[in-house]
Formats: structure tokens, C-alpha cells, sequence
């Protein structure tokens, strides 16, 4: 089968073309611009251009849809735009090209922040963040438009994804190693960490099983409290592990202040509504879905995910 993953010039979209091309599948990756993505055929194509994704489908047969918007710069139009307009022209076009099957990758946070009980994926969703939002109209999209169209389609949600080669978390591990990292609250709310080998062959199942009209939360193991990733990196770099702790409030209040002042002044700030949020709110999730109907079961702990993902930053001259 011939295989398109959008979205490979970003992380998770790009450890899957790259898994996929190295198993041996007929691979191709929609990137905007002249991207390259290894040595991977690549295929133009703009979500909001669907000429563009016509030509990109064209001989496809299944779509992995990895793309998605969210980082600074971005304007709240610009993310629903991509998030949720361009799932429904990617979604036409690849029912035009008669695509047999159809991933949409979506996030663990569409659920909202959460209590201690882990979400599942019957958990109803309040996002919060406008990433959220748009991650989780994008997905209801998907969903409703390809039962409409009868274009089998599955929704995979992942939880907080690391591993080698990951810009976006390198930060917690850089501002651990210079003693900079704090804890927002008491550190004991959970998150979900998913190393990235797992989360990849969690959607090599659904590729294979190919679920319709099904979403799966794809995580690791277990969840873990704040205090224990942020302990757990610490120990792995070899330095003394956080005690910072600042109170929720008062962070939210930092956090309104920064962004108003990075409004003013078109300046990119540390502390923002989102990251307080993310830092002092439960965002642990269930599997036990993924583990019973696709065989999921996640094989990297948090200790040897962190080990692995140090060594990578190391040898780059990362860290």
C-alpha cells in the first residue's frame, strides 16, 4: 500500500514516515515548500490548498494525518484554520482519490485538564487552550464527516510524547540540568509521558487493525505525578532534582501579565496561561482500551525513556 503522512516535518509525524519507510512501506510525506524529510519521497501540498491535497492523494491508500498547528506566532484563526478547516479538506480529498483508510491523529488534551482519575476516551472533553479546542473540533469533524462519506477513518489521541530527536520537551530537561526548573503547585499532578517508540507502535496497530469510527488513547505505561518526571530526569543528568515551588495563583497571575506584555512588545515569554495549565493540572489517560482491542502495550518505562532520550540530547551536543 502506498502511504502519505502529513505533518512529517514535525516530530511525531516524522518518526512515523520514517518507521514506516524503514519497515519497508511505500511512503510519501506532504510537506509545504521544498521540506525534506531523510531521504523519503516528499509530495507539496498546503491544507488549506485542496488542489494541492488532491494532487498529494492521488494513488494513496491510506492517509496519516499528522498534521497540525500550534507554537508561537501562530494567531487563533491561523490554528483553526489548519486544525480544523484543513482536516476537512484533507478528509475530501482523500475520499475523492478513493484512500481506503484514513488516521487522524488528534491529542490527549482534548479531554480538558482533569481531576486524579485518568481519562478515557468515553471522558467528556472541555478543552481549554485554543491548541485544545481546535484539536478536538478537528477530530469530532473527522469523525462525523467520514461516516458521512463512508470513508473508514480512526482517531488516535496521544498522550505527553518524548523521546530522542524531541525539540519540544527539551526544554524540562535543559532547565533541569541548570537547576532553573520549578514546580507550579505541589508537583504531585499527574501527566501522561508516552516514549516515542511506543506511541509509534501503537499507531503501526491501528494501521494494521485499522479501527472505523474509533478513537484510541495511546499512552505509556502509567501516569506519573510531576514531581516524579521532573525527579526521574534529574536523576538520570546527575544533578539535584527540583524544589521550587510556586503557587498556582500567583503563576496564573505571572502568566496573564507576561502575555500581555508579550503582546505589547511582539516578544516571545516564558510563562504563559497554557503552560501553567499544563504544569499544574491532572492530564493522566487510560489504555486500557488500546491494550484490550488493538494489543497496545507499551514496553518503555519512564526511567529508561528518559535514559535513552539524554543520550540522544548528549550525543547531538544538546545537552
Amino acid at each position: 500500500m502506498k502511504i502519505l503522512v502529513t505533518g512529517a516535518s514535525g516530530y511525531i509525524g516524522g518518526q512515523l514516515a520514517q518507521r514506516l519507510f524503514k519497515d519497508g512501506n511505500n511512503v510519501v510525506c506532504m510537506t509545504r515548500g521544498n521540506k525534506t524529510v531523510g531521504s523519503i519521497p516528499t509530495v507539496q501540498g498546503d491544507l488549506l490548498d485542496i488542489k494541492s491535497l488532491l494532487n498529494a492523494c492521488e494513488g494513496v491508500d491510506v492517509v496519516c494525518h499528522c498534521a497540525g498547528a500550534l507554537g508561537k506566532g501562530l494567531t487563533d484563526d491561523m490554528i483553526h484554520a489548519v486544525n480544523v478547516d484543513g482536516v476537512k479538506n484533507m478528509v475530501l480529498a482523500s475520499k475523492e482519490n478513493g484512500v481506503k483508510y484514513f488516521l487522524h491523529l488528534s491529542a490527549g488534551g482534548v479531554t480538558g485538564p482533569l481531576g486524579m482519575a485518568p481519562a478515557d476516551e468515553n471522558t467528556p472533553c472541555y478543552p481549554y487552550t485554543v491548541y485544545g479546542k481546535t484539536k478536538y473540533k478537528g477530530e469530532c469533524l473527522a469523525l462525523s464527516l467520514a461516516r458521512q462519506l463512508q470513508l473508514p477513518l480512526g482517531v488516535a489521541r496521544p498522550t505527553f510524547t518524548y523521546g530522542p530527536a524531541d525539540p519540544h520537551k527539551f526544554i524540562m530537561f535543559k532547565l533541569i540540568k541548570k537547576s532553573l526548573y520549578f514546580y507550579i503547585g505541589n508537583g504531585l499532578s499527574t501527566n501522561h509521558p508516552v516514549y516515542i517508540e511506543d506511541l509509534i507502535n501503537g499507531i503501526l496497530l491501528m494501521l494494521e487493525k485499522m479501527p472505523n469510527q474509533e478513537i484510541y488513547i495511546l499512552g505509556g505505561p502509567r501516569p506519573v505525578s510531576k514531581k516524579e518526571w521532573a525527579i526521574t530526569i534529574a536523576n538520570a543528568l546527575q544533578v539535584s532534582p527540583p524544589f521550587l515551588k510556586f503557587p498556582v495563583m500567583l503563576s496564573w497571575m505571572g502568566a496573564y501579565l507576561m502575555e500581555s506584555l508579550g503582546e505589547i512588545f511582539d516578544i516571545h515569554v516564558p510563562l504563559t496561561k497554557s503552560r501553567v495549565l499544563a504544569l499544574s493540572k491532572c492530564w493522566g489517560m487510560d489504555i486500557r482500551k488500546a491494550e484490550r482491542y488493538l494489543g497496545y502495550h507499551p514496553q518503555v518505562d519512564l526511567a529508561e525513556g528518559v535514559a535513552h532520550t539524554i543520550a540522544w540530547y548528549r550525543k547531538e551536543g544538546w545537552l
